[in-house]
């Protein structure tokens, strides 16, 4: 889960262009008041495998830990490949790898959004200052494998290509890469394709 809520209150409301929805106002929120020379606050709040990725100035801002942690994740494929002698998304070799993580969640260290009331207590935020003209992409750690796993673009030259080319088209870039390594022969991975999920917004 990602979300981004306006922070400031005193300025009027930010608003946000959507290629699907047009122009929309982001939600409002009284967590901060950060506003500076006519830039507005956003602040994001998270769980788990999603990401934010702001650019404006021409400076890249990474929001959140899933492209870190998705890199983590495909190290230890390989060492699952390596050890096994099996691909690494060989559904057998997984499963119990992975029914074992999910059994960790909302314990411990490992939190992620649901019905759990303590679940609250561990959601992560920042906040940031943003001007027209920013850019946001939001997205699911299965969407950044095209920077994480598969190298297609850098994170600054994935927003430029959802902005210049579309989410749609990068999707299908995605699913194709994957199904000409469905083995992760090439880039070790647990699934052959995860949920990929973006929002690119615009800070009008």
């Amino acid at each position: 889960m990602m979300l981004a809520v306006e922070a400031n209150l005193d300025q009027p409301s930010l608003r946000a262009r959507s290629a699907l929805a047009g122009e929309v106002p982001v939600a409002r929120s009284p967590l901060a008041d950060v506003a500076c020379e006519g830039r507005r606050g956003i602040t994001f709040m998270w769980f788990g495998d999603c990401a934010a990725l702001i650019v404006q100035d021409d400076a890249l801002t990474l929001v959140g830990e899933a492209m870190a942690a998705r890199k983590r994740e495909a190290s230890r494929a390989r060492l699952v490949a390596q050890e096994t002698k099996k691909s690494s998304t060989d559904r057998e070799v997984v499963l119990p790898l992975l029914r074992a993580a999910r059994n960790r969640i909302n314990s411990g260290r490992n939190w992620l959004f649901s019905p759990d009331i303590r679940a609250a207590a561990h959601v992560s935020q920042q906040t940031e200052t943003l001007a027209p003209g920013a850019l946001l992409l939001l997205a699911s750690d299965g969407f950044l494998a095209l920077t994480t796993d598969y190298g297609a673009y850098d994170p600054a030259g994935l927003v430029a290509a959802a902005k210049n080319k579309g989410l749609a088209a990068l999707g299908e870039e995605l699913r194709t890469i994957e199904a000409g390594d469905a083995k992760g022969e090439k880039f070790a991975r647990f699934k052959k394709s995860d949920d990929a999920t973006a929002l690119l917004l615009e800070i009008v």
